[in-house]
């Protein structure tokens, strides 16, 4: 894994990449809400994410107290990894190893491909860069070597 600093919009040639934001687990009639951070700046450039993601999501996830769990979905090469339940609170290490799990699996069954995501629960999720990572190395394992982090600053 690579943590450079950067826009995730921006990295490499959009064939052979997939870009993520992390995300929470709130659908509205809407779709996913993705009101903040690099969730917004990827709704923007791509209006219709929030609907596709949330079609998604009710197929995998599971329905909590206002919230779905779901880790990780994808919609064409876009990405949706899961770091709240509640967009309102906190990032969640539990459900950032779930959403790493399952963006390994995802990775596994897609050879060459390329994750170029901004960095997971350090923004508006408050978490730790460090503990993020270990966790994220822990939940990827050797598709790790795919993944590229972008931070702002």
């Amino acid at each position: 894994m690579r943590v450079v600093r950067g826009d995730f919009l921006q990295g490499g040639p959009m064939a052979k990449r997939l870009v993520v934001a992390p995300t929470n687990g709130v659908i509205t009639a809407r779709g996913l809400v993705m009101g903040a951070g690099a969730a917004r700046a990827l709704a923007q450039a791509e209006p219709r994410l929030p609907a596709l993601f949330a079609e998604a999501i009710r197929r995998v996830g599971t329905q909590r107290a206002g919230w779905w769990e779901y880790g990780f979905v994808a919609a064409g090469p876009y990405g949706a990894f899961q770091t709240k339940g509640d967009w309102r609170n906190p990032a969640d290490l539990g459900l950032i190893r779930l959403a790493a799990s399952r963006l390994r699996d995802f990775l596994e069954v897609h050879p060459g491909l390329e994750v170029h995501m901004a960095f997971p629960g350090i923004g508006l999720g408050g978490l730790k860069p460090e503990a993020v990572l270990r966790v994220l190395e822990e939940g990827l394992g050797p598709q790790g070597e795919r993944v590229v982090l972008y931070r702002l600053r």
